[in-house]
């Protein structure tokens, strides 16, 4: 006559009350197993048969070795966490090697393998044209091994980088999800732009003409950002504010309008009372190009007023 046994509290709670046979199920110790980690998991490092074979395979035999290493666990351990874990010594055949070498399954990552995650983050992130911009990622010093499962890196940049020069990057490397490991790996960003050059010497005040100047691709690195001119249009017909010398990449501070006015120039004024428009005369007190504001005098009144010049000579007063 069989003799029904249950099952400890720990297994109970998964496995059915039925009727062992006795042995109801034979557990087949291995000489080595690959284990996934963070707990050795008895299905891991045995083969179980019998129809309990499933909740038997997850009992945990206790906690893995780091992700690479090796752990040893002898038969004797083996029983004694299958007996703790509410199963009887009598309802299961335990046989096979007397002890099993369970290693953690991990992967690798090279510094090959880093320096080219980083890289393409970069690849992704950069504002310039990927044919005009040089990234150097500087390699980690060693290799990392990590868990094995689906793997992750997350990079982030110093605040307020600009894409352009050398910083360091935090990498939060994660495994199905999970945080493993940060590191930190340098990168330098170099961009050519098409920025505006001077061709000779520009003495101050010279008017500037396209024969004046050439487009060159030029480091953003070793240029501030709103000091070089991009567009022709935006230097032709200014003047040099002092002299630029041949080869120099020129910024917009360095050129000004050309001189419309010349001080004491008479100069016709613009201004509007309600819906009529009002020109007079009246004597400059400076030097003014397009755009910039000029103060005049009234040669009747002796009073001094400042409005806008306009690219044709007109003095508007708003």
């Amino acid at each position: 006559m069989r003799r029904a046994r249950i099952l400890g509290i720990a297994v109970a709670a998964l496995l059915p009350m039925t009727a062992w046979a006795e042995p109801a199920d034979t557990v087949m110790l291995k000489t080595e197993a690959y284990v996934k980690g963070p707990m050795v998991t008895l299905g891991e490092v045995a083969e179980i048969k019998g129809e309990n074979a499933p909740v038997l395979g997850q009992i945990e035999l206790g906690g893995a070795a780091a992700p690479g290493a090796s752990k040893r666990l002898d038969a004797t351990l083996v029983r004694t966490r299958i007996e703790s874990a509410g199963v009887q010594a009598s309802d299961i055949t335990l046989d096979g090697a007397n002890a099993v070498v369970a290693k953690t399954l991990s992967m690798e990552l090279t510094q090959d393998i880093l320096a080219e995650d980083l890289f393409a983050f970069i690849e992704s992130k950069v504002p310039w044209k990927l044919e005009d911009t040089e990234i150097e990622v500087e390699h980690q010093a060693q290799s990392i091994v990590v868990p094995e499962g689906e793997l992750s890196i997350k990079w982030s940049p110093q605040p307020q980088y600009r894409w352009i020069g050398p910083t360091v990057f935090r990498g939060e490397i994660r495994v199905d999800g999970d945080v493993k490991r940060s590191i930190t790996m340098k990168a330098k960003v170099d961009a050519l732009a098409d920025v505006l050059v001077t061709t000779m010497d520009i003495p101050r005040g010279k008017l500037i003409t396209p024969s004046d100047v050439q487009v060159e691709k030029r480091s953003l690195a070793n240029l501030r950002t709103g000091s070089y001119v991009t567009e022709l249009e935006d230097l032709v017909g200014n003047t040099a504010r002092s002299t630029i010398f041949a080869g120099q990449v020129i910024s917009p501070r360095q050129v000004v309008p050309p001189q419309l006015v010349k001080r004491n120039q008479a100069v016709t004024v613009e201004t509007r009372a309600g819906g009529l428009l009002i020109r007079s005369r009246a004597v400059a007190l400076g030097n003014a190009g397009a755009g910039e504001v000029l103060t005049c005098l009234n040669p009747d009144s002796k009073q001094e007023f400042v409005g806008t010049l306009r690219k044709d000579g007109i003095v508007v007063v708003e």
